[in-house]
């Protein structure tokens, strides 16, 4: 694991090695009873979009489209769809280093992906992957891998939170992809694409929680953003008891990241990527969605809860015997929730 001031590049890899960690237990929200509910301030959202159809692009043949979208794994989907999908051995992603495609798999045998004219699409360091080039916030080069934050050479600029296309209009152009944006339904198939669409839409519509309902961007702030005021951390301690804690441990430190990062130290420093993981689940592993509210709103508040009792640095501290980085005293990510 890379420094604190790298990590915004880097952070799949962590994710990577959780994920592997994660396949001896299966990490689902507990069921004992929850700790109550959250008073939640009124959020306004557009209209919630209509259910995404089927996809009319060029989708590969797979299993039939389950009733209701499965929005949670369309956000592992976004995050890295090779990983949840399990196509790590047929598709491998040409490298960004190399003149020559000298991957594997996909339309054209070499690591590549076509967009929407049917012309191979560098692969210019977003491995294809949807969070790639859109963010862990969705908002693209508005967001925080844009110019004014992480600045990530390959983010695209389009803001999918204020993209008003109809769901049927989403879920054909990620299956017949355009002139920047790979055409997934060379990869990916109706079911898919589906779920894809349907974590798109929800989140837009505010049906699943919002990223700036958890953290606002700040170019001065370490990695680009601030946890939002508001929240509760002796209700996110107790949600952490009830979600996290069975495979995580009272304090963090178990199913360690890497072997270098706790969950505390890992969510004080790029929260902007934790929040996604709470919220849908980490591509490829057992562990799935971890708020189970009924409301965008809720599931927001229970995150931001959550991200906040993970500022206090006794309670959820870095590995034991080591010198690993942790943040310091007055560090804006956590502001005043820092301890």
């Amino acid at each position: 694991m890379l420094a604190l001031q790298s990590r915004r590049r880097t952070g799949w890899l962590a994710g990577l090695a959780l994920g592997s960690a994660l396949g001896a237990a299966h990490c689902a929200p507990s069921q004992r009873a929850g700790p109550p509910a959250a008073v939640v301030p009124a959020v306004s959202s557009p209209a919630p979009a209509a259910s995404a159809p089927a996809a009319s692009g060029p989708a590969a043949s797979g299993p039939a489209q389950a009733a209701e979208p499965d929005d949670a794994r369309g956000g592992r989907l976004y995050d890295n769809w090779r990983t949840e999908r399990r196509l790590s051995q047929s598709f491998a992603a040409d490298s960004p280093k190399t003149p020559e495609p000298d991957g594997k798999g996909g339309p054209n045998g070499n690591g590549t992906l076509n967009d929407g004219a049917g012309r191979p699409l560098q692969n210019t360091g977003h491995d294809y992957r949807l969070k790639n080039l859109f963010g862990w916030d969705l908002r693209g080069a508005d967001g925080v891998d844009g110019p004014a934050y992480h600045d990530e050479p390959h983010v695209l600029r389009r803001n999918l939170l204020t993209d008003t296309r109809s769901a049927s209009e989403i879920q054909r152009w990620l299956a017949e992809g355009d002139a920047r944006t790979p055409a997934y339904g060379q990869v990916l198939d109706e079911r898919d694409l589906s779920d894809l669409t349907a974590f798109l839409v929800k989140t837009r519509d505010g049906e699943l929680a919002r990223p700036e309902h958890i953290f606002r961007l700040e170019a001065a702030a370490p990695e680009g953003y601030e946890l939002v005021a508001g929240a509760d951390p002796a209700r996110g301690r107790e949600l952490y008891g009830y979600t996290c804690e069975d495979c995580h441990g009272k304090d963090g430190r178990e199913l360690t990241l890497d072997g270098m990062q706790s969950v505390g130290t890992l969510s004080r420093s790029v929260a902007y990527e934790v929040w996604f993981k709470i919220q849908n689940g980490l591509a490829g592993s057992p562990m799935k969605r971890q708020v189970l509210e009924k409301t965008g709103a809720e599931s927001a508040r229970a995150v931001l809860d959550l991200l906040a009792a993970l500022c206090d640095r006794k309670a959820f501290p870095a590995l034991r015997g080591r010198d690993a980085e942790d943040v310091k005293d007055g560090d804006a990510r956590c502001g005043a929730y820092l301890k």
